[in-house]
């Protein structure tokens, strides 16, 4: 009897344990709760007509965090229009809490946003769920569903983000393309192109308008890494027949080439052929509209960046005018002043 009551025992607190263990959360789970995260700046509401939702942890406290604000707020400015809403949720104690609107103040235009703090049990089914120790950590979600987990300042982040927007999120191929990608950019770290590349195009192969991230990757190492304009222009000529088929996705690497960042030089004959055929294939499209006026701009083609703005405005939706009527005066204003005006990075 004793026996069966200790077996009993056992069972019942294995059970609640299981109970108490939230549920594992990983790329494609269906995207928690958000109901308990108490607003700090902006509404929740705004996040119900989102086509993607970047869910960020942060703290006042964090360094690296901090660092990464800018950044989230200029991707999330970037992308508004397309429908990204980002929602900042802060993890600071209790006894913190009051921290946070005072250092939300204080960022201004450089943290516009969504914010709020993690009210009960939202770190819990969020961080906890997924495995994530630290911060900051950003959850990319669309339809319902988690696209992405990681630093948002990783390059995967921005990536995930505009895979979601053009709907080339693919929750069944994206985990495995991302371990290949992952091994290239280890392997390039060690200047074993031969591997790196290997990785890069068994990620591409999968399906290439997918992984535009993997082009780059490569792009950037034949470029920056290897020191090699030819090769690096050669492989912009290969990814333009690979993604023919593919206009938005083929305006995107056209936009990287041109103005992205962390390239340390920018290839804009490339990027007019790539721009100019992504155009041919769907320049109707508000998306490659955009993109082809982000590569002028960047070749100092005021007149056509604001030409192609326009078009883009002028046929977008009403939610959608005044985020591209921002970039459209942007555009106005250098070519007034006759200086470039790369948005949108």
């Amino acid at each position: 009897m004793l026996t069966h009551t200790i077996a009993a025992f056992a069972c019942v607190a294995t059970l609640f344990a299981a109970a108490q263990e939230p549920e594992k959360l990983k790329v494609g789970s269906a995207m928690p709760s958000l109901d308990n995260v108490e607003m700090v700046q902006g509404s929740k509401d705004n996040l119900a007509d989102a086509k993607v939702t970047v869910v960020e942890f942060w703290a006042t406290w964090c360094g690296p965090c901090r660092k990464a604000i800018p950044h989230i707020n200029d991707v999330a400015a970037a992308n508004a229009w397309r429908g990204l809403r980002v929602l900042g949720v802060s993890t600071d104690s209790t006894d913190d809490k009051s921290k946070v609107k005072p250092f939300v103040d204080k960022m201004g235009s450089r943290m516009t946003y969504n914010v709020g703090w993690a009210g009960e049990g939202i770190s819990r089914s969020w961080m906890e769920a997924s495995g994530q120790k630290g911060i900051p950590t950003a959850f990319v979600c669309t339809n319902g569903k988690v696209a992405w987990i990681g630093h948002p300042m990783d390059d995967g982040f921005e990536s995930a983000i505009r895979k979601c927007l053009s709907g080339r999120f693919d929750p069944e191929l994206s985990p495995k393309g991302e371990q290949y990608l992952e091994a290239g950019r280890k392997a390039a770290k060690k200047k074993n192109w031969r591997e790196a590349s290997k990785h890069f195009d068994d990620c591409i192969a999968l399906k290439p308008e997918i992984f535009v991230d993997a082009m780059e990757a490569k792009y950037q190492m034949l470029a920056d890494q290897q020191k090699d304009a030819a090769a690096a222009k050669a492989w912009a000529a290969d990814v333009a027949g690979k993604l023919s088929s593919s206009p938005v996705a083929l305006a995107e690497f056209a936009v990287f080439v041109a103005q992205d960042p962390r390239l340390q030089q920018h290839d804009l004959e490339s990027a007019q052929v790539m721009i100019e055929g992504a155009m041919s294939a769907g320049g109707t499209k508000t998306d490659v509209l955009v993109a082809a006026a982000r590569v002028a701009s960047a070749a100092g083609k005021f007149d056509a960046a604001v030409d192609l703005q326009n078009k883009a405005w002028r046929q977008a939706t009403p939610e959608q005018k005044p985020f591209l009527k921002t970039d459209l005066d942007a555009y106005k204003q250098a070519q007034a002043k006759g200086a470039s005006a790369k948005v949108g990075q």
